[in-house]
């Protein structure tokens, strides 16, 4: 079973994403903040990152950056899921890194859609 992180400091977001991506076969673990994620990173073997955007103390982009120094499979895996409409700096790190990004609010289907199209890129 492959495991996701997903980082969202929405409560509700985090949870919806964590039981939704559970109940079609994922082990989900969910965090409000990019601090827990990062411990959780050194504990655990991931296989896709779900992560907000605008996240409290650290953005998620500094949590991308993290991720692709310790690990670039991982990173290639890495989708940001934001409520950001019109972001600059958001748009120019997404451009320049090659990320998927699902916008909110956005229906459940989209994120399976999304780690579909990333298990393709696996085969």
């Amino acid at each position: 079973m492959k495991k996701i992180l997903v980082v969202d400091d929405e409560p509700d977001v985090a949870e919806l994403i964590r039981i939704y991506l559970s109940s079609i076969g994922y082990d989900v673990d969910a965090f409000l903040s990019c601090e827990e994620a990062m411990a959780a990173l050194l504990e655990n073997k991931y296989w896709a990152v779900f992560c907000d955007y605008m996240m409290p103390r650290i953005m998620g982009d500094k949590l991308y950056y993290k991720i692709k120094d310790m690990d670039s499979e991982l990173a290639r895996r890495f989708i940001i899921v934001t409520g950001a409409v019109v972001n600059e700096r958001l748009d120019e790190f997404v451009k320049n890194e090659g990320l998927k990004v699902i916008n909110k609010p956005f229906r459940l289907d989209v994120l399976k859609n999304t780690l579909e199209e990333l298990e393709k890129g696996d085969g």
